[in-house]
């Protein structure tokens, strides 16, 4: 009898298992074995571009706004469409003004573009294309830069590394890119002609090659069978070795495969249907028969070195094959290089010296630059399990003693094997030049894993991890953690990534799959807040002050110190960390290349991306609050700098009258709420201090209604106090108040109220020759007259207050900065100048709170909203004047402010020469450091 199939466990235990567990297979790794393309590029705008997944298209999206736009494609791509795949190469610029891309042709020629970048960030014109033939396409592209990079040192210090790859200085851009047939073709843009150039040479033989040669086609390479096709190139760019200054020397790792050529092709199919009735000698004649081998890859990184040279005149290239790294593994999926700069000469340890020894160091006090080339491998084997993972380290190194035949030797200094993990893609990690330590990223898929069960099941589940590798020996980093990979529930293995590039600042990831785009956290170190004195060291403060530096975006930092898991006091911590950094940079005479209005340029993006992701409502408006402020203090600081750009010996520059007048109606505004909340303290504040209570509060003076038995019991009930919820217990830590006891804040205050101060009377002693004068003069008398504020009293009390503000310790004024609002130490200055502003004659009150529009006349100009000064969405962050609905605008991405910067000043029929030099500042960016893109107003 058979069994009872109702009663048999085998079965159902097996389908309860599966229903349990995931379980990758070798066929969804394969896709990495066929060298399947789809790019990934991340600018350090912090724009993310990727193919469309089917058509001839880039994307473009600015992280971490939900801004998306489209890269137009050439003519002859729009034209015909489906003759052209996606693109299979995207770079882009480290400046971020160039962008190329290759489009593979389908039967057809492939094309190459290059688009240059305009004032906003989704604006790309094309500059050039041209088209490569079959067998040449791009496989991969990279742009020389001559910026050399920015880092930090363990005193908080930052230098600029030595300069790493070629110097093309008469050129911009300089592009590199390698083809299917080992060759290296240069791309320049002289800065004095209109058309792009080129140069092109064999990476597979010895050549030279210049502007003032005849170029010459120089075939691929063939065998007897085969045509070798290169299908994977890298860069790898070594940094300039302090002995070797006039060199501009860097290596082509080169991957090839081996395909049938045409006539071999045809002999097989004509020799399937040979009956074996061939004439004599007629079969000599015939192409050799076709091997299966024909399509396998072959098993060696080939490498060349390139010495790419600009001698005043022309550019030139020297090409020199090296010695091929030859490894058992069949499978290549990925390699990169990966440089370590050189320790610098350190003069301290040889005072007596001469200078000339210290500047021409002995060979063996220096620490050289190295240089790794890490690849990564996949084994098959049969195609009956999951293939077997394994990634390898080589040592690019110079000969010593030079030998000119080999100049560099390649030393396998790391070998592991991932199994049964999978590795997918490797990126460039982390690098500590004090410590001469580099990492490298990489991401390993789990071969199975369990299921969630419950009612409420999770849309994404982890299959994998990001691991944080040592260079050389490839162990792992014991100081970082391991973020997770997350994929969809119904596709836990068949979406594994296939591209990954890094943001900006290396702290995020972008990973790219046939079917989505991803954005993880790369692997942090597990360091936590320490003393005051240590706060620079943090990894977060760190990547803030290089990218500051750098001028880089800082939307990776913000998206960090967004996180739910990231504790509050990091973001004060991450702020103080720079500002000690940018203390030492100017004790020490470094030259920053940000000031603390930067800074708290960046504080705007991170206040306002930690309201967006908080729960609390609370908390929300707490940071909103802050991100305000900040905006503010940027707000000031331009304001300044617009009135001492139009200033004249004797008044200021009146053809942009207009334009200074709404600069003036933004500055009297912002006055009144702070000398609102000035006014409100001073009513409430108990002229002597009260250690009893905390030093952030005030104690209220005694009115007559607080005779009230009920009321006094009320207010000085135990519960009250514990609270702290008196309704007129008032915080001396409002963020606006920073402007009144910050030493810079308080100077930017002072310099823009005397601008509008002199400004206004240089309008008053003005006789008004015609209408518009008399309408602008008019227009800022009511201004002034009706705001409540004596401008001269005031700029009077606030530079008396500058010097009492900036002998409070340096240690607390930073504390402030990093929170955004005064710190206890501050308080009592704080106290002092709201008294002096008080009880002088600075402030009319009655003109302060009473407003013409707020009487029974101009009731219909009332509001029921309470907006703060800088939120109103109809005013131009930039000019403060009125959006124009007729006129294309721009959005930042960080302060998300509109402006519409960049358009002519006329006054009868003159421009303004001044005010167009102070516009065209944020013609690349907002005041608070954001970038634009095309907003409609």
């Amino acid at each position: 009898m058979y069994p009872d199939a109702r009663n048999s466990p085998s079965k159902g235990k097996a389908k309860q298992a599966d229903a349990q567990n995931w379980h990758s297979h070798w066929w969804d790794f394969h896709p990495l074995a066929d060298n399947l393309q789809r790019p990934v590029a991340w600018s350090n705008t912090s724009t993310i571009f990727t193919p469309h997944p089917s058509q001839p298209l880039i994307l473009g999206r600015s992280f971490s706004s939900s801004k998306q736009f489209l890269i137009v494609s050439p003519d002859q791509i729009l034209n015909n469409p489906a003759a052209y795949e996606p693109p299979n190469v995207i770079t882009v610029s480290s400046n971020d003004h160039w962008l190329f891309a290759y489009f593979p042709g389908r039967d057809c020629d492939g094309v190459g573009c290059l688009w240059q970048r305009g004032y906003t960030i989704d604006k790309w014109n094309i500059r050039d294309y041209w088209a490569c033939e079959r067998g040449a396409g791009i496989v991969n592209a990279v742009f020389v830069s001559a910026e050399r990079e920015w880092v930090t040192c363990p005193d908080g210090s930052t230098t600029r590394l030595a300069q790493c790859g070629p110097l093309t200085p008469v050129s911009n851009p300089t592009l590199l890119t390698v083809t299917q047939a080992h060759q290296l073709n240069v791309y320049f843009l002289r800065t004095y002609a209109s058309g792009v150039k080129s140069l092109t040479c064999p990476l597979v033989q010895a050549c030279y090659t210049a502007e003032n040669m005849s170029q010459v086609a120089h075939d691929p390479p063939r065998g007897p069978k085969t045509s070798r096709l290169c299908s994977a190139a890298s860069f790898g760019f070594i940094f300039h070795d302090r002995t070797r200054l006039a060199e501009s020397v860097f290596v082509v790792a080169m991957r090839s495969r081996r395909y049938p050529l045409s006539d071999t092709l045809r002999a097989a199919s004509d020799n399937s249907h040979d009956l074996g009735l061939s004439l004599d000698n007629q079969l000599d004649e015939r192409p050799p028969l076709l091997d299966w081998n024909s399509y396998q890859e072959e098993q060696m990184i080939e490498l060349c070195e390139v010495k790419l040279r600009f001698d005043g005149l022309c550019m030139s290239i020297f090409t020199a094959p090296l010695s091929p790294i030859y490894h058992p593994a069949p499978c290549l999926t990925d390699f990169m290089f990966v440089s370590v700069p050189g320790s610098k000469p350190d003069t301290s340890t040889s005072p007596k010296a001469s200078p000339m020894k210290d500047k021409q160091p002995q060979r063996g006090q220096l620490e050289l630059p190295m240089t790794y080339l890490v690849a990564s491998f996949l084994d098959f084997e049969e195609y009956a399990s999951l293939p077997k993972s394994r990634i390898v380290a080589y040592s690019i190194v110079r000969v010593v003693p030079p030998n000119s035949k080999i100049p560099w030797a390649a030393r396998l200094v790391g070998d592991r094997s991932l199994s049964p993990r999978i590795l997918t893609v490797v990126a460039p990690g982390s690098l500590s030049v004090a410590m001469r330590k580099a990492t490298i990223v990489v991401a390993m898929t789990n071969p199975g894993g369990a299921l969630v069960r419950g009612a409420t099941k999770p849309k994404e589940i982890p299959v994998g991890n990001l691991f944080a590798l040592q260079l050389p020996d490839l162990s792992d980093d014991p100081d970082c953690d391991h973020p997770s990979i997350l994929a969809p529930v119904n596709r836990t293995s068949s979406d594994c990534p296939l591209s990954i590039f890094t943001s900006p600042n290396r702290l995020l990831a972008c990973t790219v799959s046939m079917l989505q785009t991803s954005v993880y956290i790369l692997p942090r170190a597990r360091i936590t807040s320490g003393s005051k004195d240590t706060l620079h060291q943090l990894p977060l403060a760190q990547a803030l002050t290089v990218a500051l530096q750098s001028r880089r975006s800082t939307a990776d930092i913000s998206h960090i110190l967004s996180l739910p898991s990231t504790p509050a006091t990091m973001l004060h911590d991450t702020l103080f960390g720079t500002l000690t950094s940018y203390e030492v940079n100017a004790r020490l005479g470094t030259a920053n290349s940000f000031s603390m209005v930067d800074v708290m340029g960046a504080a705007v993006e991170i206040y306002r991306t930690r309201a967006r992701w908080t729960q609390s409502e609370d908390e929300k408006e707490r940071y909103l609050m802050l991100s305000r402020n900040a905006l503010n203090v940027c707000s000031v600081s331009a304001c300044s700098a617009a009135f001492e750009n139009c200033k004249e010996s004797e008044g200021y520059d009146l053809e942009p009258v207009w334009q200074l007048i709404s600069l003036s109606t933004w500055v009297v505004a912002f006055l009144e709420d702070l000398m609102k909340e000035c006014v409100f303290l001073a009513d409430l504040a108990d002229p002597t201090p009260n250690t009893s209570l905390n030093s952030n509060e005030v104690m209220p003076k005694q009115e007559p209604m607080d005779d009230n038995p009920f009321l006094q019991n009320w207010l000085t009930s135990p519960s009250q106090q514990v609270t702290n919820q008196s309704p007129h217990s008032v915080s001396l830590d409002t963020p606006i108040l920073l402007h009144l006891v910050h030493p810079l804040f308080l100077t930017n205050l002072r310099a823009v109220v005397f601008h509008v101060s002199s400004f206004h009377q240089y309008l008053t002693s003005m006789t008004a020759k015609r209408e518009n004068s008399q309408f602008a003069r008019d227009t800022m008398l009511d201004l002034v007259n009706s705001s409540g504020l004596d401008l001269k009293v005031l700029e009077d009390i606030l530079s008396s207050a500058i010097p009492e503000a900036s002998a409070i310790p340096v240690e607390e004024v930073m504390a402030s900065f990093a929170e955004g609002h005064p710190v206890p130490a501050q308080h009592e200055q704080l106290k002092k100048t709201i008294r002096s502003l008080t009880t002088s004659s600075a402030i009319d009150r009655p003109r302060l709170f009473i407003k013409s529009s707020d009487l029974v006349d101009g009731f219909a100009n009332l509001s029921v909203s309470d907006r703060p000064v800088g939120d109103d969405p109809g005013m131009d962050v930039v000019t403060k004047g009125r959006l124009l609905t007729q006129k294309p605008g721009l959005l930042c991405l960080r302060c998300g402010g509109r402006s519409q910067v960049g358009g002519e000043v006329m006054v009868a029929g003159h421009s303004s020469p001044r005010w167009k030099i102070w516009e065209r500042m944020w013609a690349a960016r907002c005041i608070c450091g954001g970038s634009w893109v095309n907003g409609n107003i």
